[in-house]
């Protein structure tokens, strides 16, 4: 019973604290991050094998996201990908990287205020964290895309010795779907996991965490997988005409957010009952010491 009291009351805090509004935030600074991101991308790219590399990096991009928020962005991050040369020890380079942390540094704001914490660290160190997160992530899709890459180069070295029922298995199209789910599972857990125990003020352990990480990710795989769906039942060219495009991938962003926010407010909860148990809370997740007339 507890469980769903946590979760019923992580959603009325969500909206209590401006949730809602925050995640807007987040998804339109996601957006202007995207295609500075992706341009670090590139510049990045010269030191693993090419542009080619990260031309494949950002298409392994969109294939997480929904076809239609990806049909959405990926022509304009194509078109910028291939106007757009830059070095990465360059001042263009610097302030592509730098561009691309607003949506890390919304998102930090976010998780702040579901934790009910306040920023201590100096804004250079949180800058740097930022700039830590986007050249890890970066480094991170350059790897896995180079994996992608060789990876059937390898599969096919290692098919001769395979029978041909494990050939007809891998060459399945079921097995691709699971393998791109797969994927997207462990890059979005990695990437939120990271987001609670080092992005967000204060200190957590990851049994502090693992509960609203867990949410957010079943969370997010069911709305992006119904998200077609939704837009079956929403004709959004009557609203944005030409925009459409861009508020289908805006309004997915802010779900995401949502979700992320709520895994916060989920784990808050957690950690308040916890508390509770222990005698050493008082519902707002602050320590209250016991009075003299314990001890007398």
């Amino acid at each position: 019973m507890n469980r769903y009291r946590t979760v019923l009351g992580a959603l009325y805090r969500l909206y209590e604290h401006s949730g809602f509004s925050l995640a807007g935030a987040v998804a339109f600074s996601f957006v202007v991050s995207l295609f500075p991101f992706c341009i670090f991308v590139g510049a990045l790219s010269g030191i693993f094998g090419g542009r080619e590399l990260a031309t494949q990096a950002v298409a392994q991009l969109f294939d997480i996201l929904p076809e239609a928020v990806a049909s959405a962005l990926a022509p304009q991050v194509e078109s910028i990908m291939g106007s757009s040369r830059i070095d990465l020890l360059t001042v263009s380079g610097f302030l592509a990287l730098f561009f691309a942390t607003s949506a890390i540094e919304t998102m930090r704001a976010a998780l702040n205020g579901a934790y009910r914490v306040q920023e201590k660290r100096p804004y250079p160190v949180c800058l740097l964290i930022s700039m830590c997160f986007v050249f890890v992530s970066a480094v991170a899709m350059l790897v896995l895309t180079w994996a992608v890459v060789f990876g059937p180069a390898i599969a096919a070295a290692i098919a001769e010795f395979e029978p041909d029922w494990a050939k007809e298995l891998l060459e399945s199209t079921w097995v691709d779907t699971i393998q791109r789910y797969a994927l997207a599972i462990v890059v979005i857990t990695a990437l939120l996991l990271s987001f609670h125990l080092w992005l967000a003020a204060g200190k957590r352990r990851l049994a502090d965490v693992w509960p609203g990480v867990v949410v957010s990710v079943v969370l997010w795989i069911l709305v992006a997988s119904l998200y077609s769906y939704y837009l079956d039942l929403s004709d959004y060219t009557r609203f944005y005409a030409g925009l459409s495009q861009l508020m289908i991938a805006l309004i997915f962003f802010q779900f995401t957010a949502i979700i992320i926010i709520l895994g916060a407010e989920v784990n808050r909860g957690i950690m308040e009952l916890k508390k509770l148990g222990n005698g050493n809370g008082n519902g707002n997740g602050t320590h209250v010491a016991p009075s003299p007339a314990a001890h007398g």
